[in-house]
């Protein structure tokens, strides 16, 4: 027959049919489904000769090519499963595309069988950066994400190997800063979040990092390491084929196994037929299991043992390999009690319980039976479950039940009696629970025994077994009577010493104390001679197949130490036919050398066992090396799972320490921060670690514009001569200070220069950053009064004046971008005018260093307001006069063009009387101008306020005395010198306002300057909260 893939359960011709050979349907599925996992919830039902099959049968399922087959997708869940489900069967032309979507179907919201916990190997993370890189400096207050100094490292824990750990080292930046553990965060979990997960140690700059293994440098093969999925390279590809001898039988005797019943691949029997491989030559290893038959009683909570141990020569503490019922368990000789013969006592008799009838049956098959049986205060369940035919099979049964209580079941007269097998006798009663009437009759009779005096009570040889170790959870997974079972040494591996076509000559390995390699055990005594018809003898085929070789260190580098990462990513568990887990051990084999001499590998052997269907791995480490580069590959010894063994496993990581590592970082502030990772993290992609950190100025306040600006000039190399100290100290006391004005930013961008930091920082500040007579200085931009005047007398051409006329082109509105210093994002701020709430052309602008909306609306309004009525820009040149000037100035430009009302003159003559100070100029006043008023161009270039002058005549005027003003202080009537100069003009109008723009001195002698216009009314909003955006 045929296996049948049906749409639906309702009336139809299957999708497709498959052809089968003998096999359970767990391997049919392994073998057809890609993908296909036993132990999650399967959509799909199985039918078995009209029987259904439930899912954890699976494995134990066996179909023949005559069974009749069927299978069914499962309507579960909501009913949308299913529907997706059948309708795919149905549009597809083959059963193996349908097949496949029924293993890959998502089925969220319903319950899954345990696949355990996937182990998530992605870590916590920061910053790659490259050499010669700069290092981040940060100004104020700014969200940070490190970068590291030395790769970093993952490693699984060695007491819980589900843990797996990444350590860092990581730059937090230039200088000292303050980071409070409340801002720091993975992704966006805070720090405290994950409680003893992580820890970490902040060093300030120059301080020893050297004791702290977190700075250690690190180096991780890509080659291993930098697989897409994180799991590493898979060793199956490296795991060895297993090869049995092939006979009816096998003889065990001495040091010899001798085949019996060689049958080649017909079945018959053929004398030339090789009977053991040939790839099976001296020195060869090979793994034994050699069945014998045991009683095993419950003795302490163990599995006691008893039989003849002179073969596996038992010690308390040594490794042995149980093989029972198809399942094997990697155990320890917890105890070892050899046998001591019994001496008879004197007199007494023995207790008993005797049944009041002969057995009404011996057949419990159809409906079993248990009883216990109490001496000595411990005891002993006694269950019939099966048809033992005569008294004596009913008998052994009983007795087999009281193993190890010195107790046996007897015939007396026709009768069962449980009784004390053996002189001396203990005296006491045998208690007992209520006992089948069948057996016992209506009312068996109990008798107490007598205690004999003297004698003493023999002890068969028996052992008991332990988990992990001698002292570890006891064993106790065999039920007590009659078992067959194998017990070999460590994992059964003998190594031959020679060999013919049907019998090998062998001797036992023993495992060493430090677990990893093996020699010959010149005390075994050999195999108790038997003949076994259900034993194994195998081994692995000769093929060496490696992951590897791959160096270990990059060049030009040496190491003393290599570490290696094994993962079982979906766990590593074996599975009994009954459904039942045990542990499963995977050898694996590390080989390295020195590359550059070459020659012989060293090797070092690893086994890893473990019961779990979790995701976990282990970090095993070489070290006490020659310093050396050195190349490594792995392989794996342990062969592939079958369908009810998990062993998959991954090297995951190749790494080495370099010798070469900082024992300090000079002016930097570090961050050495271990987290446990994998599924502790959230499962966001961004992972990496980040905090807010306030840079801390020496001398100045953490978040202060001076101390930024202080910190750029001194660390170009700027003395406090070079830098104009009270021009900084005064605009932070007189503005940045008192408007909460602060400077929060970050920078590692290689193309940011100095001058861009310092444009930066004033800007945040509404400021400008500027040489003022050799000197690096600020100014403020904003309302302020004019510095000086540039009038025709100081010009070598006329003032130009250009005019722009608004246009469709022109912004009406700025978006302002920038960090907000809460959220630590990108938000956006919308400048409007009310007269405009939805402008047609807006300029995205972004802004650095500001963390307040409420400062990012201020600056954006001024460009906004900039951009709406700065229309003018002039032009002209001068000698050296536009030296007395710097960039942001606020200046007077006049010219002499015809009605402008504006008369600029040279001042010829000065005096005052301490009332008055009477002016003459060299030109004709008008006096016509409505309101006259006057100002004065200093001869250091600075200009007075606006002044009330009085008419004497044309050329003469007075003005009243005040300390702005001190003609005795001017130098008159000297050549080298030019006379201050006059602006005579209406109060209507006072020249052009205007902010200087740039000053460029000529070869010639010359300076170009350029202005543009300025209004008080651009920074009508300096003052303004943010109004929120337009609706």
């Amino acid at each position: 027959m045929t296996i049948r893939i049906y749409p639906s359960r309702l009336p139809g011709e299957p999708l497709e049919t498959h052809e089968h050979k003998p096999m359970s349907l767990h391997h049919w599925f392994s073998a057809n489904v890609t993908g296909y996992q036993h132990d999650v919830c399967q959509p799909v039902a199985v039918e078995v000769n009209g029987k259904p099959i439930p899912v954890s049968a699976w494995p134990l399922c066996f179909i023949s090519p005559d069974s009749d087959v069927r299978v069914y997708p499962v309507p579960y869940g909501t009913g949308a499963e299913f529907a997706l489900w059948a309708a795919v069967a149905l549009a597809v032309a083959s059963a193996a595309y349908s097949i496949y979507m029924m293993s890959t179907l998502d089925t969220p919201g319903n319950a899954t069988g345990s696949t355990g916990d996937q182990l998530n190997l992605s870590p916590a993370k920061a910053n790659n950066v490259k050499l010669g890189d700069p290092i981040r400096e940060v100004f104020g207050k700014y969200r940070v994400y490190p970068d590291y100094i030395v790769q970093p490292t993952s490693r699984f824990d060695s007491n819980n190997p589900e843990i797996y750990r990444t350590e860092m080292m990581l730059c937090v930046g230039v200088g000292h800063y303050s980071i409070p553990q409340s801002t720091m965060r993975i992704g966006s979990t805070p720090v405290v979040s994950f409680g003893d997960d992580v820890s970490y140690t902040l060093y300030s700059p120059g301080a020893i990092v050297s004791s702290d293994p977190r700075s250690q440098n690190w180096w991780a093969s890509t080659e291993v390491g930098g697989t897409s999925s994180g799991s590493g390279l898979d060793t199956n590809s490296t795991a060895l084929g297993s090869i049995y001898v092939n006979a009816d039988a096998i003889l065990f005797a001495g040091n010899t196994i001798t085949l019996i019943g060689v049958s080649n691949e017909n079945g018959s029997e053929d004398a030339d037929d090789p009977s053991v491989p040939v790839s099976w030559i001296e020195g060869t290893v090979i793994t034994v299991i050699a069945p014998d038959s045991y009683a095993v009683g419950k003795v302490g909570g163990y599995s006691a043992i008893y039989g003849d141990f002179t073969e596996l020569g038992p010690v308390v503490g040594n490794p042995v390999t149980l093989t029972f019922n198809d399942s094997r368990y990697n155990l320890f000789i917890a105890s070892y009690t050899p046998a001591v013969d019994p001496v008879p006592g004197v007199g007494g008799n023995a207790a008993s319980i005797t049944a009041s009838a002969a057995p009404a049956t011996y057949d419990f098959s159809g409906s079993s039976y248990t009883f216990n049986i109490t001496w000595k205060g411990k005891t002993y369940p006694v269950s019939l479950i099966a048809n033992y035919i005569n008294m004596v099979g009913l008998l052994g049964a009983i007795t087999n039940a009281l193993t190890g209580s010195g107790c046996v079941a007897v015939e007396r007269e026709g009768r069962v009696v449980i009784q004390e097998s053996a002189s001396p006798f203990s005296g006491g009663s045998i208690t007992h629970s209520l006992l089948p009437a069948s057996v016992f009759g209506e009312s068996p009779v109990n008798v107490s025994g007598v205690a004999s005096s003297g004698g003493s009570a023999g002890v068969d040889t028996h052992i008991t077994l332990a988990y992990s170790s001698a002292t570890g959870a006891a064993f106790s997974g065999i039920p007590a009577g009659t078992a067959r079972l194998s017990l070999m040494y460590g994992v059964g591996e003998f190594i031959i010493t020679a060999v013919d076509d049907t019998t090998i000559t062998v001797s036992r390995l023993k495992i060493t104390d430090s677990g990893t390699t093996t020699v010959v055990d010149s005390n075994w005594a050999g195999f108790n001679s038997r003949t076994v018809l259900d034993a194994s003898v195998s081994g692995e085929n000769d093929a060496e197949n490696w992951l590897g070789p791959f160096l270990a260190c990059p060049d030009g580098e040496k190491t003393t130490v290599i570490e290696n990462n094994f993962l079982f990513p979906n766990g590593h568990i074996q599975y009994k036919k009954n459904g039942d887990s045990q542990s499963h051990t995977v050898n694996m084999i590390v080989q390295y050398r020195n590359i550059a001499s070459g020659g012989a590998w060293s090797q070092v052997r690893y086994g890893f066992t473990n019961q779990t269907v979790n995701g976990h791995g282990y970090t095993r480490r070489i070290s006490g090396l020659a310093p050396a580069q050195y190349e490594v590959r792995v392989r794996r010894t342990t062969k592939i799972g079958g369908s009810r063994t998990v062993n998959n496993v991954y090297w995951q990581a190749l790494r080495s320490r370099l010798s070469k590592s900082p024992s300090r970082y000079a002016n930097v502030t570090t961050l050495a921060l271990t987290i446990r990772t994998g599924n502790r993290l959230a499962s966001q992609s961004d992972r990496r670690v980040n905090m807010v950190a306030t840079r801390m100025y020496e001398g100045y306040a953490s978040r202060s514009m001076s101390g930024a600006v202080m910190h750029v000039l001194t660390s170009l190399g700027m003395t406090m001569e070079q830098i104009d100290v009270d021009a900084i100290h005064a605009l932070e006391n007189n503005y940045w200070t008192p408007r909460g004005e602060t400077f929060d930013f970050a920078t590692s961008d290689d193309s940011t220069s100095a001058l861009d930091i310092l444009q930066k920082i004033t800007n945040a500040g509404m400021s400008y950053f500027l040489l003022s007579e050799g000197l690096a200085s600020v100014g403020r931009e904003g309302v302020k009064n004019w510095t000086g005047i540039i009038s025709p007398q100081e010009t070598t051409e006329p003032l130009r004046v250009a005019f722009s006329a608004p246009s469709r082109d022109d912004f009406d509105g700025v978006d302002v971008t920038y960090v907000n210093g809460t959220s630590w994002t990108e938000e956006t701020v919308q400048c409007r005018t009310p007269d405009n709430p939805t402008p047609t052309k807006i300029e995205n602008f972004t802004l650095d260093g500001v963390i307040s909306e409420d400062r990012a609306y201020r600056i954006g309004m001024r460009r906004l307001m900039k951009y709406r009525q700065q229309r003018q820009t002039f032009s002209t040149s001068t000698e050296m006069d536009a030296l007395c000037y710097n960039y942001g100035d606020r200046l007077v430009l006049t010219d002499d063009t015809p009605g402008s009302k504006t008369i600029s003159c040279l001042i010829t003559h000065a005096s005052t009387d301490g009332e008055q100070i009477t002016l003459s100029v060299n030109e004709p006043l008008d006096w016509s101008f409505t309101h006259p008023r006057c100002l004065i161009r200093l001869q250091n270039g600075l200009a007075t306020a606006l002044l009330i002058p009085s008419r004497i005549d044309d050329y003469t005027l007075s003005l009243p005395a005040s300390a702005e003003i001190s003609p005795d202080e001017w130098i008159m009537n000297d050549p080298s010198i030019e006379p201050p100069r006059l602006i005579f003009c209406s109060s209507e109008r006072v020249g052009y306002d205007a902010i200087i723009a740039d000053i460029s001195p000529g070869s010639d002698g010359t300076c170009e300057v350029t202005a543009k216009e300025y209004r008080s009314t651009f920074y009508d909003y300096d003052d303004a909260y943010y109004p929120g955006d337009v609706a």
